[in-house]
């Protein structure tokens, strides 16, 4: 039976620098697959394994994501300048902010999406066991009322 020529192993110190490049390219605005086509990045396939398999990978390339969002925000703020200086028709400049809002929404979609998440807790009360309770509590300030404090002397 023929062995399967395998993957040379990658130098633990090259794996680690050409993570933080990755890093790096993508949380400056720039797509996996565009980052990874850059000649001597890791092909696609190996940055999806190491988001698979490595947790601190997965946070730092989490947190590229939503640097890549704050770098469109930047980019919206361009095209906005560039219609005050006429460099870009009102219309174009429309459909470019549009798009950018779009994409940031999806990359980071908790700070920039428009969804809102709103919690409401509702607790089922009887309306007769409310009507018992503030019965039983204005019985207690009766008796409350009633009770004499002092000391009592004996004949």
């Amino acid at each position: 039976m023929k062995k399967k020529a395998g993957r040379k192993p990658m130098d633990v110190e090259l794996a680690a620098k050409l993570r933080d490049s990755f890093i790096e390219l993508v949380s400056d605005g720039l797509s996996a697959r565009k980052a990874c086509a850059i000649e001597g990045m890791p092909s696609f396939m190996t940055i999806s394994r190491w988001l698979r398999d490595d947790a601190e990978f997965r946070d730092k390339y989490r947190l590229a994501m939503e640097l890549r969002a704050q770098k469109i925000d930047d980019d919206i703020d361009d095209a906005i300048e560039q219609m005050r200086y006429g460099d870009l028709d009102a219309q174009q400049a429309r459909v470019v902010i549009d798009t950018y809002k779009w994409r940031a929404a999806k990359l980071y979609p908790r700070f920039y999406g428009e969804n809102q998440k709103v919690e409401h807790e509702h607790k089922v009360v009887s309306f007769v066991d409310e009507l018992k309770l503030a019965a039983a509590q204005i019985e207690a300030q009766k008796l409350e009322d009633k009770t004499i404090d002092g000391e009592a002397e004996e004949k």
